[in-house]
């Protein structure tokens, strides 16, 4: 028997086998999932650009009235949104069974969050005359969705950065709950914002350390 049969012959090394599953995840997690990164600056600007322009105009280090305020908030995050259907969707082409199945029902759940937030916003306002208590109800039903679908997503998708983060706006939201409507946009432009930002930064710098260990 030849020494190249014995090596043939001989099982697959454990450390080995745990990195090819390993790398297979991260493969089918950016397939699913896209450039999180990526979406996380998209994200983390578009809540810098909403709620810093709320903030300017709730306690007037900006010349803007609270309407217009509204309508940029409202403008940063659909372009933060069509971003990220565009990343997500060109990551996810041609994917297909039980992967297909999983991605699509998480943005189903996406998307049917929102529409009863969007309800439960409708009846808030019929009943709630203040424009910033508004605010902050609608807000805080807002990221308790994002909290929960981005933990959900995270177990789903083995993302402990996606999951941490959905414990961090849950946290994020009762601070700014807590603090009242004269205080939540400040809670929500610093540290909602700020968590984006550091997740892209911890994100690119994990992507390019498993890139070298790859090369």
């Amino acid at each position: 028997m030849t020494h190249d049969a014995l090596d043939d012959d001989r099982p697959l090394d454990l450390h080995t086998a745990l990195r090819l599953v390993k790398s297979a995840e991260d493969t089918a997690r950016r397939e699913l999932r896209g450039n999180e990164a990526l979406q996380y600056l998209v994200w983390g600007l578009a809540w810098l650009l909403g709620f810093g322009t709320l903030h300017g105009s709730r306690f007037g280090w900006l010349p803007i009235d609270h309407e217009p305020a509204l309508a940029v908030f409202g403008v940063a995050i659909l372009l933060a949104i069509v971003v990220t259907i565009v990343v997500a969707g060109r990551y996810s082409r041609g994917i297909r069974g039980h992967s297909s199945f999983t991605g699509t029902m998480y943005g189903v759940a996406w998307a049917l969050g929102f529409l009863v937030m969007g309800t439960l916003s409708g009846v808030i306002v019929g009943v709630v005359d203040d424009f910033w208590v508004r605010g902050m109800l609608m807000n805080g039903i807002a990221i308790l969705i994002v909290g929960l679908l981005y933990i959900t997503g995270g177990t789903t998708f083995n993302d402990k950065t996606q999951s941490v983060m959905g414990v961090w706006f849950l946290v994020v939201d009762m601070a700014a709950l807590l603090s009242g409507s004269q205080h939540y946009l400040t809670v929500f432009f610093i540290f909602g914002s700020g968590g984006f930002l550091v997740a892209a930064v911890l994100e690119t710098v994990r992507r390019r350390k498993q890139a070298q260990s790859n090369a």
